[in-house]
């Protein structure tokens, strides 16, 4: 053996005996002095707290736990396209880039330019345990005795939804492994209804009951509002009824349901809409009336339901500066046709990418990168990310995490802890249980384990029914495939929109909604489902053809 071939050896056996000590040394976590480009904007928060994100608390652990710093660049959102468009044109990209692919995920990876994530698995065991899980496992260490007040249920595994037709994984995406409380639904002036002696209405006959009833309180009341369109486009409290979910797709069974418009049940639904409306008991100027205006009604006591509202009562009740004393606001659940129906309401987040991050397929540093996402999905990263530094901003309780008085302090102060503290946004985790014990009403352990806030019981009413089964999710098409779909779904729904609004105010015959159904369906709808169903089938790895007219 040569001295020089003699040496070589020492030193890889050098390196290899200090390995362990140098992970023992820095922590598992530990990847080594590197530098990773990542190109990411700021929200307005973190803007105007830092100059840029090494300053923000949750980088600053990842570079202590990992060696790696980041060279963030953060572009303006109006300056995004433009700076992608660059990058394409030179075929130059930063190691790491939250944005969309122009011409969509799996034409990135076709083009080299997005990483398939699926080939560094090995590198990112903490992410694909996320995104695998559909049972809450991943994050049950999360929850103490507080789960019964809080959860929604599991959500269902990212992976599909983060996976190409050709079964690339192509971002590390903002993941959430508890169903998220739903955001939106109807509110009712209790006071209203006690005045009257009247129950909160339960299904469509009780809700034509208390319609005619709060008529009688004035006549410019206006019993109940509607969506632009005749439906709400969030949370369906009426059109559940018969089984309708707005004017996207939701899956029954693995086949894409119909536009709802284009269904005998919406014929049904109109049949309602156009007696109350005749009848003024819905919004005359619905079609025009947007959120501040409605607020505006409710909060001048000549509102009764507000059918889609991202209000809780409690922010109501702060916000009503009118001379009834007996202002009362509850959340009302969606209405049945029947008190036994079983209703399966599309009302939550429908899950898909978001916030997502894409490797540079070409990076000198890609497993690095690898490596250095995957530390956010560790136990240890959701806990600095959701929860902030163990005796400063929470404490364990049997190894369960509870916020401190000190961290409450903050945002009761007007610091926007989940932002500029935490950083439960972007490619990362988020905890639904942070989020719910961020705005817990009894800022005390005890009180996050007993006490759930008026914006969780409320949302607990609007979700009761929602079915995770019905959410399409992301669904992903190749090249220019969505494009393909949905130009010609809009041009559809741009007739039949306006057409469902003359049904309602009855400026059209009703007679004439087969006719106008089948036009939608024609002029875009039916090809939209189908195109939609094709792509849909190949993602979730249904047979050929399954589902499609």
């Amino acid at each position: 053996m040569t001295k020089k071939l003699l040496a070589l050896v020492l030193a890889a056996m050098l390196l290899l005996s200090c390995a362990p000590a140098l992970a023992e040394e820095h922590g598992p976590y530990w990847i080594g002095d590197y530098t990773l480009t990542y190109w990411i904007p700021m929200d307005g928060d973190q803007a105007q707290t830092f100059t840029t994100l090494n300053e923000h608390p949750f980088y600053q652990w990842m570079e202590e736990q990992t060696g790696v710093h980041i060279e963030f660049i953060h572009p303006s959102t109006e300056q995004m396209d433009q700076q992608y468009n660059l990058m394409l044109n030179n075929n130059e990209f930063y190691d790491m880039m939250q944005y969309a692919y122009p011409d969509g995920p799996q034409q990135g990876i076709d083009d080299g330019v997005l990483l398939d994530l699926n080939e560094y698995k090995d590198l990112m065991p903490n992410y694909f345990a996320t995104i695998a899980c559909d049972d809450g496992s991943y994050n049950a260490w999360e929850w103490g005795p507080e789960k019964e007040l809080y959860w929604q249920g599991a959500q269902p595994a990212f992976q599909p939804l983060l996976t190409t037709a050709k079964g690339n994984l192509w971002c590390v995406s903002q993941v959430w492994t508890d169903m998220l409380n739903t955001e939106c639904g109807a509110l009712i002036r209790q006071d209203w209804l006690d005045e009257l002696g009247l129950e909160a209405p339960k299904t469509i006959e009780d809700l034509d009951k208390v319609l005619y009833a709060f008529k009688t309180l004035g006549e410019d009341v206006i019993p109940m509002s509607l969506g632009n369109y005749g439906y709400n486009g969030s949370d369906y409290f009426l059109s559940a009824a018969w089984g309708l979910n707005g004017s996207w797709y939701s899956v029954t069974d693995g086949v894409v349901d119909p536009v709802a418009c284009t269904t005998p049940e919406y014929k049904e639904y109109l049949t309602w809409l156009n007696k109350w409306y005749e009848d003024d008991l819905i919004d005359p100027d619905f079609m025009n009336r947007d959120y501040d205006g409605l607020q505006a009604l409710f909060l001048s006591d000549r509102l009764g339901i507000w059918a889609e509202t991202w209000h809780v009562p409690a922010t109501l009740h702060e916000l009503y500066e009118g001379a009834d004393e007996n202002f009362e606001v509850s959340p009302l659940a969606p209405v049945r046709l029947t008190e036994d129906q079983e209703l399966k309401l599309v009302q939550a987040y429908d899950s898909q990418a978001c916030n997502y991050v894409t490797v540079w397929a070409e990076s000198e540093n890609k497993e690095i990168a690898c490596k250095w996402l995957d530390v956010a999905f560790s136990k240890e990263g959701v806990l600095k990310s959701c929860y902030g530094t163990e005796g400063e901003s929470y404490t364990l309780v049997d190894g369960v995490p509870y916020y401190t008085e000190w961290f409450y302090e903050q945002v009761n102060n007007g610091v926007n802890m989940m932002s500029v503290y935490l950083y439960q946004g972007h490619a990362i985790y988020w905890s639904t249980r942070a989020s719910c014990l961020y705005n817990a009403p009894v800022q005390t352990i005890e009180g996050q384990q007993t006490v759930a806030s008026d914006w969780v019981r409320t949302q607990k009413v609007w979700g009761e029914n929602s079915v995770p089964e019905k959410l399409i999710g992301y669904v992903v098409f190749d090249g220019d495939g969505w494009a393909d779909m949905y130009d010609p779904y809009v041009e559809a729904q741009t007739y039949a929109d306006p057409m469902m609004i003359k049904f309602i105010t009855g400026e059209e015959d009703l007679a004439k909604f087969d006719e106008v159904a089948q036009k939608a369906l024609d002029m875009g709808f039916e090809y939209a489902r189908n195109a939609t169903q094709a792509a849909y089938n190949i993602q979730h790895q249904q047979e050929e053809g399954f589902g499609i007219e």
